[in-house]
């Protein structure tokens, strides 16, 4: 997808939906409201049970469906679980795009700034869907879907700072750089500081992060 000033964006649904293992696919409203309460069934009996004690009847149950309605759309519990994956990593990816294309062209540190706001709230909206999948990532294919978030994200950073910083050499690497540090300290918040997610110094010294690298990389 490309935004007004021509530069390409990656679409996150169409990789990232194709992992879901589903029997078939809602194309009328109702069934798209069966598929969402089924969806939401699954993380609440998942931050309740455990994935171990996850059941595609204990869902059922709590999406207020018949077992023989789940498996119209869902075959079994791993399946359940990816689609809360792909929901997960579909909104993460969509929100920092999101904020990307409006800042297009702008200042780096504002279009940074802009950009990290967005992914720090979108983390803080999904608090429980990322605690409740931190177990299932291993036994499903969860570094399959990480791998293709990380990717489409990649895209999307690239994307912002070839318009921001058109004198940076090197943009893909650099970027992957970048995202990866900004990552893994946006992670260690949520598993092990949430609170920071809402702390305006955190974001500024994401700020700070990401324009230092960049800044001391501009010239090489």
């Amino acid at each position: 997808m490309k935004d007004a000033s021509g530069l390409e964006f990656a679409s996150p649904a169409p990789r990232l939906v194709r992992k879901i293992r589903q029997r078939k696919r809602p194309v009328q409203k109702r069934a798209e409201v069966t598929v969402d309460a089924i969806v939401e069934g699954t993380l609440q009996v998942l931050r309740r049970d455990g994935y171990v004690a996850l059941t595609t009847t204990r869902v059922a149950e709590k999406a207020g469906v018949s077992v023989g309605t789940l498996y119209q759309y869902f075959p079994d519990k791993r399946s359940l679980v990816t689609a809360l994956m792909v929901r997960y990593f579909g909104r993460m990816v969509g929100a920092v795009q999101g904020a990307a294309e409006e800042v297009i062209g702008a200042p780096l540190e504002h279009a940074i700034r802009h950009t990290l706001r967005a992914l720090l709230q979108v983390k803080r909206e999904n608090l429980d869907l990322a605690l409740a999948l931190r177990g299932p990532m291993s036994e499903l294919d969860g570094a399959g879907l990480l791998r293709d978030s990380t990717r489409q994200l990649l895209e999307v950073v690239a994307a912002m700072l070839r318009a921001s910083a058109p004198r940076l050499k090197h943009v893909e690497q650099r970027a992957g750089v970048l995202l990866s540090a900004l990552e893994g300290s946006v992670s260690h918040a949520v598993f092990e500081s949430p609170h920071l997610l809402s702390e305006p110094w955190y974001l500024e010294e994401l700020v700070a992060l990401a324009t230092g690298y960049l800044s001391a990389r501009s010239s090489r």
